[in-house]
């Protein structure tokens, strides 16, 4: 008999599990369609309660501003009460301050969704916001058993011929805003005065003694415990999200507790195993897609929206729509991905699963702080540089250093640094992704500063003004390195002046050994800028070579891509001015 119970135990386990796994796959099937299509997906499955309801509450309300949150006024009364508290708690509240037109437009919302459910709620466990709301909106005039109604007062209305109720002016000036508050709070006093006349005599004299400030504050108090559970810290602590952690440290931290998994986030796409690693995703995705264990999926993920959520609190983000959020995700997930590079490169590379047991065993924010840690050395390093630098002691902007290196250094000196990406995905800057990034940025800074070091060391003045067009680290080497080819530096290694065009037109014919198509500059041009700057600038020629030969290989590089089709009769001084500067002929 305990045989026949326990087989059909086993039975009754696999069907709930199989029920689950088809609401989940469900559930992300709606949540990945378009709003539209999202709408009448929801409404018209088997179980539309039970769908709405095992969303997480921040997909729910990512799919209610997808659809639209007066369209998705079907969903809304679908949702659970947490649900729709989640919602209020995300959008009535600018910093610590209730926002009074957001309140009043979602609590409209909320009873067009459900009015009885609303009715209930908002009389049982929101009663404190709903007194608070009286407090904000009426006022309250009890009439004495005497007193003759018509002495009220202007503007007074009541339920009860006792107490009457006085719409208090809006602080907002929008009349509209004005007439949809005064229409939504109408309604529900007469709903409430119908549903529980006591309750509705009993909210309306608590709120008469109800203390603004006190109640707003024990309101802000409960709304960021419940965030807080969910990675929506206050301001203050969220922010700690970005204080640098060095490996070392990370590595000598326990183990993170193994945490329940939570209801899954569906709209933090982090992959898994079975959707596989997207195309250019970093070493946090790659993982991931290796993991075979759905618990820890699960918890991963759970942790990684609550990370998510830490970031958007702490860059003061509003985060309504799925692109916003995507960007947020992308974010959070490449500095997880820097995290897990530098600590695998710190041990000692014996645990083929070293990158996972990383993830399971330090939480997901300390990864972060690891890889986002390293991105900021980056910028202070710039920082540093910057303000006992050659070019910032002459007055000289950030486009001295051209248009290429010019991106990575604005990425650099920004408060938070981005990396430079030249529209290679369609943006101009983008948060790092992987090593690959820090390690491409880091290669043009210390490239920036040899070349900056080099001026220093090279005595270099500022050139003659006024001077036409921009001056750049190219046009200023390259001119003075014609100078001293052409013989006419003036007694000095270094000469900044612009040249003549008749000796710019000589020095261009030298430039080029060879009169084959396409022209290039040969290695003893090159070899003669790198033993030039070697001697003006008092550098050891393999330090030369080391630090500043990829610097040339790019300027005569540059040089052969904008010039080498111009025959030297044709040069015009404003055309080659961004290589050299060529003062203009004036005969």
């Amino acid at each position: 008999m305990s045989g026949v119970q326990s087989e059909g135990k086993g039975k009754g386990v696999h069907v709930r599990q199989e029920r689950e796994r088809a609401l989940a796959a469900d559930r992300r099937r709606v949540l990945s369609l378009p709003p539209e299509q999202a709408l009448d997906a929801v409404l018209t499955h088997p179980y539309p309660v039970t769908l709405v309801q095992s969303m997480a509450e921040e997909d729910l309300y990512l799919l209610v501003h997808a659809i639209g949150p007066d369209d998705a006024l079907p969903v809304l009364g679908l949702a659970s009460n947490d649900q729709w508290e989640y919602v209020l708690d995300m959008e009535v509240w600018h910093r610590d301050r209730v926002h009074p037109h957001q309140l009043t437009e979602w609590l409209s919302r909320l009873l067009r969704a459900d009015g009885d459910r609303f009715t209930h709620w908002v009389t049982g466990p929101q009663q404190n916001l709903l007194a608070y709301y009286f407090f904000r909106n009426i006022e309250l005039h009890v009439r004495e058993y005497e007193e003759d109604p018509a002495e009220v007062g202007d503007g007074f209305s009541s339920e009860d011929d006792v107490h009457y109720v006085r719409m208090r002016p809006y602080p907002d000036s929008n009349p509209q805003a004005q007439a949809m508050r005064d229409q939504f709070l109408g309604d529900l006093l007469r709903r409430l005065s119908v549903y529980d006349y006591p309750l509705y005599r009993g909210l309306l004299l608590t709120s008469a003694g109800v203390l603004g400030p006190e109640t707003e504050e024990e309101l802000l108090r409960l709304r960021n415990v419940r965030l807080a559970e969910k990675g929506f810290l206050p301001f203050e602590e969220a922010v700690g999200v970005y204080q640098p952690l060095r490996v070392a440290d990370l590595l000598r931290r326990g183990r993170k507790p193994d945490m329940g998994g939570g209801r899954p986030v569906a709209s933090y796409p982090i992959p898994d195993a079975a959707t596989g690693t997207p195309a250019g995703a970093g070493r946090f995705a790659a993982i991931l897609a290796r993991i075979q264990d759905e618990l820890l999926l699960q918890r991963l993920q759970t942790e990684f929206a609550a990370l998510c959520n830490q970031v958007i609190v702490a860059d003061l983000q509003q985060v309504r729509e799925r692109e916003a959020l995507a960007r947020v995700v992308e974010k959070v997930a490449g500095y997880i991905g820097i995290g897990l590079e530098l600590a695998e490169a710190a041990g000692d590379g014996s645990d083929p699963y070293g990158a996972a047991n990383l993830l399971k065993s330090h939480f997901l924010a300390d990864l972060f702080r690891v890889g986002y840690g390293r991105a900021l050395a980056l910028k202070w390093r710039a920082d540093r540089w910057r303000r006992e630098s050659w070019f910032e002691a002459n007055g000289w902007p950030l486009a001295f250093w051209g248009e290429s290196w010019l991106g990575v250094l604005g990425g650099l000196l920004i408060k938070k640094p981005l990396f430079h990406d030249n529209y290679a995905t369609g943006v101009l800057y983008r948060e790092f992704a992987t090593m690959a990034d820090i390690a491409v940025t880091e290669m043009v800074l210390d490239r920036i500063m040899a070349v900056d070091r080099l001026l220093v060391d090279m005595a270099v003045g500022p050139p003659p003004r006024p001077i036409e067009g921009l001056i750049t680290y190219q046009n200023l080497l390259l001119t003075a390195w014609a100078h001293h080819q052409l013989g006419t530096n003036e007694g000095t290694l270094v000469t900044v002046a612009p040249l003549p065009l008749d000796l710019f037109r000589l020095f261009f014919d030298g430039l080029w050994p060879t009169t084959g198509q396409p022209r290039r500059i040969g290695p003893q041009q090159r070899q003669d800028l790198l033993d030039w700057l070697s001697a003006a600038g008092g550098w050891p020629t393999a330090r030369i070579a080391e630090e500043v030969g990829p610097v040339v290989d790019g300027l005569f590089g540059r040089v052969e891509e904008e010039l080498a089709t111009v025959a030297a009769k044709d040069i015009d001084p404003r055309f080659v001015q961004p290589l050299f500067l060529v003062a203009a002929d004036h005969s």
